[in-house]
């Protein structure tokens, strides 16, 4: 029997070409047992999935007011509105129950035009990403007493004018959506200030009435539960030219005031400045009256030019004389021959008229200028229509006749004085005035009259009074220290010197005056 060989396993190892590589590696000394340490027993697949949306949170919402009244508006505002842990944009729906039913509401918003006292409303706010809503929340209220709805206003006449009365009219009434009692009260405000005699009048005296003033009426209501409700309204006093009075409104003499020919007023000390015969006299509105300055002469007529100063007529002299604040006195220009008329023109220009002439005198050289001369009649006094493109020439010796003459850009006549009205009086024209309206006021010494030649040309007589209580001139106050700016005042040279008040309604054309179409300064 043959000796057994032990088997020999061979490995074969494809190598490259050259030497078999030395193994240097540590000798395998694990002696364990082998252990698979991989536990998945499931095969390998993909696991990715789409993330699960969460909704938005609840809101925390109140109503805005918190305890409306029937009648009144409310509406639900988000305190703290809802987040939405995703970032997605939120959306709301609102649920309305009207005493426990739903009731149609669009949006978060309930008019007060359809609700009552003792309502019940809730509204159920629901938030939501478009996917899925998030939690709701609920508030409800009890509507109190509605608050009355006070009356609407309006004036009649709608439009008032300086001397007019008027009436504050309430339509529709007040009212309470309940039917509580109301009470109301009214008050009335000039220029801004109380008027406590007016307090809950409907009607406004037209004594009380100047031009120029505004009224506000305030009218308040309750009905003894809530804070009174008001509402308001204010009424210009405007020029009506369309409605002017066929009369003054009221003529009067201030027996302590003192006038011979000229007025002029003083807005610094509120005083009416006139001659006395002897003296220029200063004269408050309220019966005081003091020196201003010994004037001897002939003082005719006078005005204020641009720097303040008055500028006066001195007949007896044939001379224009400046007096300032204090009582200085300047010749202007001795080369005016009898002045009568002076008045300050739109250009700050004194103009004049001395019976042969009418002439522009600048009153800081002095330097005076003949714009036109006539015959047959006397240039007496002058004025201005509101557009500058008409002198008004008042006259002596031409039987009632107010002559006119167009003028240019630069107040140069362009034409031979032309009569503008016939019939105004006797003809001995002491004073010329113009309105806000265009019409002419006209002082006449030969009737006794006091004229108005309205735009058409019509001649009406303006005054009750004549003989001694003739007024020999015409000036507008300035509303100030009592002067009213709706009157005309005239000096009473065959009534002691004093002055009277001729109401006429409304204002002065200097207050509307234009000059090449712009706001004339004088």
């Amino acid at each position: 029997m043959l000796p057994r060989i032990p088997a020999l396993l061979f490995v074969l190892v494809a190598c490259g070409p050259g030497p078999d590589p030395v193994d240097t590696s540590p000798a395998d000394t694990d002696t364990g047992p082998f252990v698979d340490t991989d536990t998945d027993t499931e095969p390998d697949t993909d696991t990715d999935t789409e993330p699960v949306n969460a909704p938005p949170t609840a809101a925390d919402i109140v109503l805005s007011p918190p305890m409306p009244d029937a009648g009144e508006d409310f509406t639900v505002v988000l305190v703290n509105p809802s987040i939405d842990p995703d970032g997605d944009a939120v959306t709301y729906t609102y649920m309305w129950t009207l005493d426990g039913a739903p009731i149609e509401v669009s949006g978060d918003i309930v008019s007060g035009a359809t609700t009552v006292m003792d309502q019940v409303w809730e509204v159920t706010v629901t938030p939501t990403d478009g996917v899925e809503p998030g939690p709701s929340t609920t508030v409800s209220v009890t509507l109190g007493n509605a608050a009355p709805v006070p009356p609407g206003l309006a004036f009649n006449p709608a439009a008032v004018g300086g001397g007019d009365s008027f009436t504050l009219v309430l339509d529709p009434a007040a009212i309470d959506p309940e039917g509580d009692a109301l009470t109301t009260s009214i008050r009335w405000f000039d220029d801004g200030y109380l008027v406590p005699s007016l307090n809950d009048a409907l009607v406004v005296p037209g004594s009380m009435v100047e031009l120029g003033e505004t009224f506000r009426a305030v009218v308040s209501v309750t009905d003894g539960s809530h804070t009174a409700v008001s509402a308001e309204l204010s009424l210009l006093i405007e020029t009506q030219c369309d409605d002017i009075a066929p009369f003054n409104l009221g003529e009067t003499t201030l027996s302590d005031a003192r006038a011979y020919h000229g007025i002029a007023f003083d807005s610094a000390d509120e005083t009416l400045i006139g001659w006395d015969g002897s003296s220029l006299i200063e004269s408050e509105y309220t019966g005081s009256r003091s020196l201003f300055l010994p004037f001897s002469g002939s003082v005719q007529q006078m005005d204020r030019i641009p720097d303040g100063d008055l500028v006066v007529g001195d007949s007896s002299g044939a001379r224009l004389v400046r007096v300032t604040s204090t009582g200085g006195t300047s010749t202007i220009s001795s080369a005016v021959g009898g002045v009568y008329g002076v008045t300050t023109g739109p250009d700050g220009m004194v103009y004049v008229a001395n019976g042969t002439a009418v002439l522009r005198v600048d009153p800081d050289t002095g330097e005076a200028t003949e714009l036109l001369r006539v015959s047959g009649w006397s240039t007496h006094t002058i004025n201005f229509n509101l557009d500058s493109t008409v002198m008004y020439i008042g006259s002596i010796g031409s039987g009632g006749i107010v002559y006119q003459v167009h003028l240019d850009a630069d107040l140069n006549p362009t034409d031979e004085p032309s009569a503008y009205a016939t019939g105004v009086g006797g003809g001995y024209h002491d004073g010329l005035e113009v309105d806000a309206c265009g019409n002419l006021y006209v002082a006449d010494y030969t009737s006794r009259g006091f004229y108005r030649v309205e735009t058409d040309g019509t001649v009406t007589s303006f005054s009750a009074d004549g003989g001694v209580l003739y007024g020999h001139g015409a000036v507008w106050g300035n509303g100030i220290g009592g002067w009213r700016d709706d009157a005309i005042y005239q000096p009473q040279p065959y009534n002691g010197n004093t002055v009277r008040e001729v109401i006429i309604g409304f204002g002065s054309g200097d207050t509307v005056r234009t000059w090449n179409g712009v706001a004339a300064p004088w």
